[in-house]
């Protein structure tokens, strides 16, 4: 399976949604849509595992998001994520 991505440019209609996550928030999402637990995240982006938990907090709450899965679902119908062939764009 593609790893998701960060998309370089937004897909028409869909950079309302974008605007509304941060660099770090998108970051975030894409780490957990690759299915890293807090404490990877937490490591990989030098911060602690309270504030990972807290940024996926605030990633569902801004995508309306019930889960883990359905914020990265929703994520990727909206164009925030994009699945490609491409490696990853954070650490």
């Amino acid at each position: 399976m593609a790893n998701p991505v960060i998309p370089e440019q937004e897909p028409h209609g869909a950079q309302h949604k974008t605007l509304h996550l941060s660099n770090r928030q998108r970051e975030i999402l894409v780490l957990v849509a690759q299915g890293a637990p807090d404490s990877e995240i937490a490591h990989l982006l030098y911060l602690s595992p309270k504030t990972v938990g807290w940024y996926v907090g605030e990633i569902l709450a801004r995508l309306g998001a019930r889960s883990r899965a359905h914020a990265v679902a929703l994520a990727l119908q909206q164009g925030i994520l994009d699945c490609t062939d491409e490696d990853d764009r954070v650490p």
